[in-house]
């Protein structure tokens, strides 16, 4: 039954018809329809069959039920059933107009019936059939009544039966074929009468839609500018996705149309090309990882594969060094620093002291921070927030805390698998998509590499471009990596972060600060302390569509690849 349900407040004929149908014997095999729209009808707008049964090896029969108590018509040929009006359409007209139309809308598509028979039939509910005449209008074997009811498959059999017969004597070339119509066949002209199918929007819709959300939800965050804009010391925390890196460069261009020289530092190199490219029509403005500035002022380049003891020590006492000459004369007017909880340590902020016209205690900044959730990159209990307070005195704090970059189902999920829940107060994109967030598990390598592949290609079939996907993973040996040395059959993968011509893919520290319409977590794997922190800073790269591969259980548990 399609529906599997019919409407409790349905004509009491139809209900009856209904569960006869349902509960006939020996149609295991039978699809009925009920209610059926037929929105391309033959002689008026739009009808509706009552009922459409397709019988493997039997036929097609569409039948038009009347549960009235009385049925008349009149010299002029005119009908009135139960009380309703007079008129000049009898029930078979109206259940043959259902039928050529559904036949119509079967042979444009090739699929009219071949081999069996097709026909329409009218069912009394309430009558019995010797009530009703012979006439020419109709065939006696086309009227159902109420004792069908008792044996709804036999009737059914009985009138295609019928139908074949008339079919056999009238109808040049018709012939039966055993069998016809076959469950394949039945099961075509289902999918044709009522396709199943998912509809989804297109990934370039979707951004077109992003973009547009953008624009009106950072409203919010436009309102907090001008309220910093009149404090000297800014330091705005919030969770992933609520705008501080839209904020950074709004700041940048307010504080550039000053006629100000602006310095706009961070800790990663795709953050810096990203806030680069922003501000690149702005001349005041130098946007440039906090190493690379340290660099450019110590006059030195950083030795290739250069370690954690050169860029933590060495490389900023060389940077001070040059900065706290006497002849050297700070070049900012106001400091920008994103992602401020990977640069505050005493060392980094002894550097940006020396680089700002009235140093951290009396000049002008804004920084801003996830402190408390996406600190990947420093170890121990500190996590900035008290350096810069130490460092930074009378900073006035401003919170953010309302989502616009994850659709409301990613970023719920990444708030509680990473046991984070409620960090933000709204998702300005909330709606809510069964289908954006899949987690599925794997036991080995091998696994895990093809289930990589099936994600990729999953994306790409719904639409989404190799330079939408990025591949993340808490550790240099992911399966991305792993895949590309051995030359795995993985599709599209490219050859690292930057190479935007194929699926993207490298770590989670290095994509921080960054978003892609969807995103790949790999190598979900262990407890570690970090590990937490790492699962909510990948998942909130995701603005759409977010796939995790994952050995553990509890994440698995919330969503399921299909």
């Amino acid at each position: 039954m399609i529906p599997p349900e019919i409407a409790q407040d349905a004509a009491p004929g139809e209900l009856d018809a209904f569960v006869a149908l349902r509960d006939a014997p020996g149609t295991e095999d039978w699809i009925v329809f009920h209610s059926l729209a037929i929105g391309r009808h033959i002689t008026q707008r739009e009808g509706e069959a009552d009922f459409v049964v397709l019988a493997p090896g039997i036929g097609m029969l569409v039948i038009e039920v009347k549960s009235h108590l009385r049925v008349q018509t009149d010299s002029a040929g005119r009908w009135k059933l139960g009380s309703d009006d007079w008129t000049q359409r009898s029930p078979f007209t109206q259940a043959s107009g259902e039928f050529h139309s559904i036949l119509a809308f079967l042979r444009k598509r090739s699929l009219d019936p071949v081999g069996f028979p097709a026909g329409y039939a009218v069912w009394f509910t309430a009558i019995a059939k010797q009530n009703i005449p012979m006439a020419l209008g109709w065939n006696d074997w086309a009227v159902l009544d109420a004792s069908d009811l008792s044996h709804a498959a036999t009737a059914v059999r009985r009138v295609l039966a019928a139908v074949d017969a008339d079919s056999a004597a009238k109808q040049r070339g018709y012939r039966r074929v055993s069998g016809e119509p076959t469950l394949e066949r039945v099961d075509r002209l289902r999918e044709a009468v009522s396709p199943t199918f998912v509809a989804k929007i297109k990934p370039a819709e979707l951004k077109r839609r992003r973009e547009s959300e953008m624009a009106r939800f950072t409203a919010d965050q436009v309102r907090t500018l001008d309220l910093i804009g009149r404090v000297p010391r800014v330091l705005v925390e919030g969770p992933a996705g609520t705008g501080k890196t839209f904020i950074a460069a709004e700041a940048a261009r307010r504080h550039a149309a000053a006629d100000e020289r602006v310095l706009v530092v961070m800790f990663n190199r795709l953050l810096e090309e990203h806030l680069a490219a922003q501000l690149a029509d702005l001349d005041t403005v130098t946007t440039l990882r906090i190493h690379a500035e340290m660099e450019r002022v110590a006059g030195i380049r950083s030795p290739e594969g250069a370690g954690a003891e050169w860029y933590n020590e060495h490389l900023p006492a060389a940077a001070l060094e040059k900065a706290t000459e006497s002849s050297f004369v700070p070049p900012y007017d106001y400091l920008i620093v994103d992602e401020a909880q990977d640069i505050a340590s005493d060392a980094n902020l002894d550097f940006l002291d020396a680089m700002l016209i009235g140093g951290l205690g009396n000049g002008r900044m804004l920084l801003l921070g996830d402190f408390s959730n996406q600190n990947i990159f420093r170890s121990g209990i500190d996590d900035g927030r008290r350096t810069i307070e130490q460092r930074v005195p009378g900073i006035a704090p401003v919170d953010l805390d309302t989502n616009c970059r994850n659709t409301r189902s990613v970023g719920t999920w990444a708030e509680d698998a990473s046991g984070r829940g409620g960090l933000c107060r709204t998702f300005r994109r909330g709606q809510d998509d069964e289908h954006a967030v899949d987690v599925t598990l794997y036991s080995t390598r091998d696994e895990e590499a093809a289930l990589l592949d099936a994600a990729i290609r999953r994306l790409r079939s719904e639409g989404f471009a190799p330079k939408d996907i990025v591949i993340l993973a808490p550790y240099r040996d992911s399966a991305a990596q792993r895949a590309t040395d051995s030359r795995m059959a993985v599709s599209t993968l490219g050859s690292g972060i930057r190479d935007v011509s194929y699926v993207r893919w490298g770590t989670i520290h290095e994509f921080k600060g960054m978003e892609a319409p969807a995103v790949i977590l790999t190598d979900i794997s262990g407890s570690h302390d970090r590990l937490s922190s790492l699962i909510y800073a990948g998942a909130t790269r995701a603005q759409d569509r977010l796939i995790v591969l994952t050995t553990r259980d509890d994440l698995a548990a919330t969503r399921t690849m299909a």
